[in-house]
């Protein structure tokens, strides 16, 4: 039924999107990326102006890195192959160790999706099941605990990604799973039903439109 397309991409513009049948998509961080709300955009530059920007851009360079660490080996925890040496001392690890456990059918890693009708592609990071149902499943990584309000752009992405992978697969997914790896207690969850990707589905396509308006 679903079938892993591994990402394609082009130049356009100065722009890298993502490419399904010859025709290029921007990425759905992309967009989120460029609508992000003045007010999360000013929070971030008061929190670069707190700590200093070159210790700010330390703090992002080694959160990326943490982040693509544990994509690593959650992938080949999935794929059933033996993790890389560093992963047992890793303490983001064993925090999200219990949710993977918890997936019971792994379907698609890391695979490109799009929506041809929206005009948006991304990569998601796992379609598998849980709890008996077709799942989306996000991994994150924190420093600290969230609150829902504070990672709105996450349950968007998250929420594009499940469209997507609907309209592409012609099946109706109803449930999407963010799990937020941490460095001293068991990953944080927040799972989206019917009722929040419904709402976060609307909120997408109004990102959507304004990076369209963007582009004319």
């Amino acid at each position: 039924m679903f079938t892993h397309i591994p990402p394609r991409y082009k130049t356009v513009n100065r722009k890298r999107r993502l490419v399904f049948e010859g025709e290029a998509y921007p990425s759905v961080s992309t967009i989120l990326s460029a609508t992000k709300p003045i007010n999360d955009r000013l929070a971030l530059q008061r929190w670069r102006k707190r700590v200093g920007y070159q210790n700010a851009q330390q703090i992002s360079t080694q959160a990326c890195r943490r982040g693509t660490s544990i994509h690593t080996a959650i992938n080949y925890f999935l794929e059933g192959k033996d993790l890389p040496k560093d992963v047992p001392d890793n303490l983001y690890w064993h925090s999200i160790k219990p949710v993977l456990e918890s997936v019971s059918q792994v379907h698609l890693i890391e695979s490109a999706v799009y929506h041809q009708s929206q005009g948006y592609a991304g990569r998601l990071d796992c379609l598998g099941e849980w709890s008996g149902e077709l799942c989306i499943f996000d991994w994150k990584t924190a420093s600290k605990p969230k609150k829902i309000e504070w990672i709105t752009d996450y349950c968007l992405q998250i929420t594009a990604y499940t469209a997507a992978v609907n309209h592409l697969y012609h099946v109706q997914i109803d449930r999407a799973l963010i799990a937020i790896a941490l460095e001293d207690r068991p990953a944080q969850l927040f799972s989206l039903n019917s009722e929040d990707l419904a709402l976060y589905w609307q909120e997408f396509l109004v990102r959507l439109r304004l990076w369209q308006q963007q582009q004319a």
